[in-house]
């Protein structure tokens, strides 16, 4: 099954990422900058496990995992900028405050921080097989405390965006998101993450169309 799914995946993020390049090119925002950064990155994460089986296991696979993880914890923070943005663009009160502004960035920041100083701390890769798919992951299973934070704020916004503009859409990703991964990765391995993933960014991008 995972080496028909994520294969999809791939497409479907690079259908995405397509997207985003063409409202860039006609909007030239910075929201949706940080949000083809984002999508580039899970983009990334897909093909990478959808080539596992094909590159076998090895030095370079391992390497080519690492960065997955890189990616992530250097990219996914950036949401917390996007939320904040779209916040304040429908209206929402406190996030138009040039204090929460600068308050995101620097969580942003914060968060990047936390996540690069932790995996190269306690980052140790083995090798999993699950569903037809190869791929490495962390030998210790750690709470996403990265993920949980950024679910939450950007929950929250969209929480705001719903009450001032009746537009639930960016609050019911965000929902799904943060499920869809808390489900046990030792029965679905993370082939239900990449769907939740990508439906969450894709009503990142709605939300950005419908407030732009």
């Amino acid at each position: 099954m995972g080496a028909i799914l994520y294969p999809l995946y791939t497409v479907a993020n690079l259908v995405l990422a397509t997207w985003s390049i063409s409202l860039w090119q006609h909007s030239h925002h910075a929201n949706i900058l940080l949000l083809m950064l984002v999508v580039a990155g899970m983009t990334y994460d897909n093909l990478i496990i959808s080539l596992g089986r094909l590159i076998n296991e090895g030095v370079c696979l391992k390497l080519l995992n690492r960065l997955r993880f890189l990616l992530h914890d250097l990219l996914i923070p950036l949401l917390v900028v996007v939320a904040v943005k779209l916040a304040s663009a429908a209206g929402v009160v406190w996030a138009s405050q040039p204090i929460v502004f600068s308050g995101c960035w620097t969580i942003a920041f914060g968060l990047i921080g936390l996540g690069l100083v932790t995996n190269c701390k306690q980052l140790e890769l083995a090798p999993i097989t699950f569903a037809g798919s190869l791929r490495y992951k962390p030998k210790k299973s750690q709470v996403p405390i990265l993920t949980i934070l950024i679910a939450l704020l950007v929950g929250v916004a969209g929480f705001y965006i719903w009450r001032e503009i009746q537009w639930p859409w960016m609050f019911v990703g965000t929902l799904v998101m943060f499920f869809g991964n808390a489900l046990p990765t030792k029965i679905f391995g993370s082939l239900v993450g990449s769907a939740v993933d990508f439906i969450f960014m894709f009503a990142l991008l709605a939300t950005q169309i419908v407030l732009y």
